[in-house]
């Protein structure tokens, strides 16, 4: 097979696993906004769902007899991660007692901005003009969707700003220590990570689940597991500047399912705050490309590596 065909079949799968794995995450919110948050602590929500997510990680590990993966040297790194991830995870969810997916989630998307600036203090890299200028107008996107100072600003939604934070940490974590790992390890130190962290936190306010509730936490886990792996594999399967967009298919998606699970319908302020944050992030990505910087991943471990470390 020639390396064009393989090409084109690698962004095909990166497409569909990309999309699949965004929508997915939006109906596993979907389904904690509607059903949990209300009735559950944040911290054992994120239990179970870690719990649950466990399911189709290990049923993957076994179907592609690649345990070995799990042994690498950067565990520490994997678990530091999954840490940060619980935290991001706790306070998304929090929000969600407070504010609809139409103020939420273009505020989770001002990640590509706070990435930029990260890149430029943290890994060195050279920011121009018209990147920096980039960050500025998406903020001014942040501050439209949000605006602070008002009645409509609340702690919650200044916690989705740390979690666009620890978002780009993420990231940054990724570019420098650890591009090298497997998809896999990721997802499973990460949801261990959560499933340790989260069940100390349950401990003293551990709520019985009915059992409806408990199928809708399976429900809820199995999405996570699944969409956590499609988001990974499509960021390694894909050029940046092509995995990029398919990131925002999550902001499309949040208002669509905002309005089918609880009649929600942006208003101007979050029409035109998430058009800029998006237009903003958007530039940036293909800018980036355009300097041939590097992706999130390692361009090496492009569909030979889906799942397994190259190294």
């Amino acid at each position: 097979m020639n390396k064009s065909k393989v090409k084109n079949q690698s962004n095909y799968l990166g497409l569909i696993l990309g999309f699949s794995g965004y929508i997915i995450f939006v109906f596993l919110d979907s389904l904690i906004k509607k059903y949990l948050v209300n009735t559950y602590p944040v911290f054992q929500i994120n239990f179970f769902i870690c719990i649950f997510a466990f399911l189709p990680i290990l049923i993957t590990f076994q179907y592609l007899k690649c345990w070995k993966v799990l042994n690498n040297n950067k565990i520490h790194i994997q678990f530091f991660r999954g840490l940060l991830g619980l935290v991001a995870g706790s306070l998304i969810v929090y929000s969600f007692r407070y504010h609809s997916f139409n103020e939420i989630y273009p505020i989770l998307f001002s990640a590509p901005l706070i990435l930029t600036a990260f890149s430029f203090f943290f890994l060195n890299e050279k920011v121009g003009l018209k990147r920096w200028s980039a960050v500025l107008i998406g903020f001014v996107g942040v501050i439209i969707v949000s605006r602070p100072g008002s009645v409509h600003f609340t702690w919650a939604l200044g916690g989705c700003f740390i979690v666009a934070i620890i978002i780009a940490l993420n990231i940054i974590i990724i570019r420098k220590f650890a591009n090298t790992q497997s998809s896999l390890a990721f997802a499973f130190y990460g949801t261990l990570a959560g499933f340790l962290g989260s069940g100390l936190m349950t401990i003293s306010y551990y709520v019985e689940p009915s059992y409806s509730d408990l199928i809708i936490f399976i429900v809820c886990g199995v999405c996570a597991g699944i969409g956590g792996m499609c988001i990974s594999t499509a960021s390694k399967l894909l050029e940046s500047s092509i995995f990029a967009p398919i990131q925002y298919t999550q902001l499309i998606a949040g208002f669509i399912f905002g309005y089918l699970f609880f009649k929600d319908f942006p208003d101007t302020y979050e029409i035109i705050g998430s058009v800029i944050i998006a237009s903003s992030g958007l530039f940036i990505f293909y800018r980036e490309s355009s300097l041939g910087l590097r992706p999130f991943f390692n361009s090496k471990t492009r569909l030979r590596d889906f799942f397994l470390r190259l190294h």
